[in-house]
Order: C-alpha cells, then sequence, then structure tokens
C-alpha cells in the first residue's frame, strides 16, 4: 500500500480545519443560548408555595361571600368591593365574618371577622355595596299632618348607595299613614317622614283595661302621649298613678299584670 505523500497530507489536513471550526462554534453558540434561556426561567422556592393563597386574601374571600349572602333581598345586580387593606390581617384560620351592624348592608359598610373560636377579637374590613333597587317616591306634594294614600305615590330605580337607610319598596307600608314633615315631589319616601295615625291623644280620657291572672278590670284614665296602634304610651289613673299602656283601639289602652 502507498503512502500519500506529506505535502497531500498537509493539503487534506488544511481543508478539513475550516470544516471543524464551524462544527465546534456552532455548538459553542447553541450551548450558550441554551444556558442563556435557562437563566431565564423561575426557580421554584418553598416561599412561593406557601404564599399561592396570601391569609388576606382567604378572609377577603370569606367577607364578600358572607356579603353576598345578606344582599340577596336586594336582588341580583348586586356589586361587593372590598376596600384595599395596608395592614396585614396576619393568619385567620376558620374566618366568621359578622356584621357590628344589623340589617341589610348598603353602600359603605364595615364588616367585622373572628378567627376560629376567639370571639374576644375582632378585625374590621371596610366593603362597599351598591345595586340599582326600585323604590317609592313622592308624586304628589304632601303637607304635614296628611294622610299618605298610595296615588301620590311612584316608583323609581336607584343605586342604593346613593339611597338613604329607611326608604320604602312597599305601598302597603306607606298607605294610611300621617306624614310628619313637608314631602316635596321627588322626594325619596324613607320610615321618618310618617307616622301611624293617632288612636290616642294626648289629655284625652280613655279607657284602660288592666288584665292579670283571674281578673280583667276596665277603667278610665288620662293619657299623657299620643299613640298609634302597637304602641306604649304613658297614661295616669284616678289617683294619679303613673302607668305604660299599649294601645289596642280607638281611645283604648291595656296593661298586662
Amino acid at each position: 500500500m502507498r503512502a500519500d505523500p506529506p505535502e497531500t497530507f498537509q493539503r487534506s489536513r488544511s481543508k478539513f480545519r475550516p470544516g471543524l471550526r464551524r462544527v465546534v462554534w456552532t455548538g459553542a453558540m447553541t450551548l450558550m443560548a441554551l444556558l442563556f434561556a435557562l437563566s431565564l426561567l423561575p426557580i421554584p422556592s418553598i416561599s412561593q408555595a406557601d404564599t399561592d393563597v396570601p391569609p388576606n386574601d382567604a378572609v377577603n374571600a370569606s367577607v364578600k361571600r358572607f356579603l353576598q349572602r345578606q344582599t340577596a333581598s336586594l336582588g341580583d345586580q348586586v356589586k361587593i368591593e372590598l376596600q384595599e387593606s395596608a395592614a396585614d390581617l396576619g393568619d385567620c384560620p376558620e374566618p366568621r365574618p359578622f356584621l357590628p351592624r344589623p340589617g341589610v348592608p348598603q353602600g359603605r359598610v364595615t364588616v367585622g371577622v373572628h378567627c376560629g373560636s376567639d370571639d374576644s377579637r375582632a378585625r374590621y374590613l371596610q366593603a362597599t355595596v351598591s345595586a340599582v333597587v326600585r323604590h317609592l317616591v313622592v308624586r304628589q306634594p304632601i303637607d304635614p299632618g296628611q294622610r299618605i294614600d298610595a296615588t301620590a305615590l311612584d316608583w323609581q330605580q336607584t343605586d342604593i348607595s346613593r339611597l338613604r337607610r329607611g326608604y320604602l319598596d312597599d305601598p302597603a307600608r306607606a298607605a294610611g299613614m300621617i306624614a310628619t314633615r313637608r314631602i316635596p315631589p321627588g322626594t325619596t319616601l324613607t320610615d321618618d317622614m310618617m307616622r301611624k295615625p293617632w288612636m290616642v291623644k294626648r289629655g284625652d280620657t280613655v279607657v284602660l283595661t288592666a288584665v292579670g291572672q283571674g281578673f280583667h278590670v276596665s277603667r278610665n284614665v288620662e293619657a299623657l302621649d299620643n299613640g298609634g296602634l302597637g304602641s306604649t304610651i304613658r297614661l295616669k289613673t284616678e289617683n294619679n298613678q303613673i302607668l305604660q299602656g299599649k294601645v289596642t283601639g280607638q281611645d283604648r289602652l291595656r296593661v298586662d299584670f
């Protein structure tokens, strides 16, 4: 077998070197690109896993569900927004929200939260409850002392956050009541604008029925207050004794012993 001359070997080696350089260069660039891409990936850690559900989020979710139940009577168009708090509420196992002020939440409200079985300590959150509700407004002017008739009322829809507490949404609660002030047209009707008709008037002589075990006695007494049906007023007996009686009818009171 004939060996290649040295110059022929050198020429073959020279031709081979550029191709080898290209392969090495391409591999190095690919490796650098891969290492750079891996450096951009997030590094998992135990602290990241622990903060998947922060304590504040768990409390907020519990408060939102609570408000949704409390506002179910307002209809389907209820919007609840919890106010952001800079304070860290900390760990709160089994949050139990409650309302410091009873009633259907509306507008800006405060919600308290007890944690676990500890009722001695509470934390508080602020929330805004808004909903479009149907309520009664006055169609024509009503003067003080005037009896309210259903024909003087109309319906209107308003965001509940803009309404005063005590607004009326049932005509039966207003019909036959007496206005305590002048009510202009377009005014939202509320409880504090009206009262029940007086069935007992202050200074009048009325019949008091005293009821107890084994006896039932009626006598005339003097009413010291005005009162509507079901209300409790003061009265004075013939011997100047001051008692309290419940209005049961026109010019009639009752005391239970």
